[in-house]
């Protein structure tokens, strides 16, 4: 089993659980509103039409639990969904774990 958590775009979300629908590998999806900053820190977003300078800027963090041999067709299921191609497009990370019962 692998956890992948992915830090998204507000907007992208809808397109990125698109791209995981009707997927029977995808055991788990959690998601969170989450805020925070990577290399676009301190660059302008547009947000209502207004661009706004912003310490943190709002992101959804959208965690999903897959077997080990589906890991990688997730990552790139969410990165087609989520990709823009701008700066602060998010991440994705994958983590393996043991899980017991």
């Amino acid at each position: 089993m692998v956890r992948i958590v992915a830090i998204l775009k507000p907007y992208r979300l809808k397109d990125a659980l698109s791209q995981l629908q009707d997927r029977q590998w995808v055991q788990h999806i959690q998601i969170q509103e989450v805020r925070g900053y990577g290399m676009q820190k301190d660059h302008l977003e547009e947000y209502s039409g207004d661009d706004v300078g912003m310490e943190f800027l709002p992101k959804i963090r959208l965690e999903i639990l897959v077997d080990d041999l589906f890991g990688q067709l997730a990552m790139e299921a969410i990165a087609d969904g989520a990709r823009t191609g701008r700066m602060g497009d998010g991440k994705i990370f994958l983590i393996r774990e043991t899980l017991e019962l």
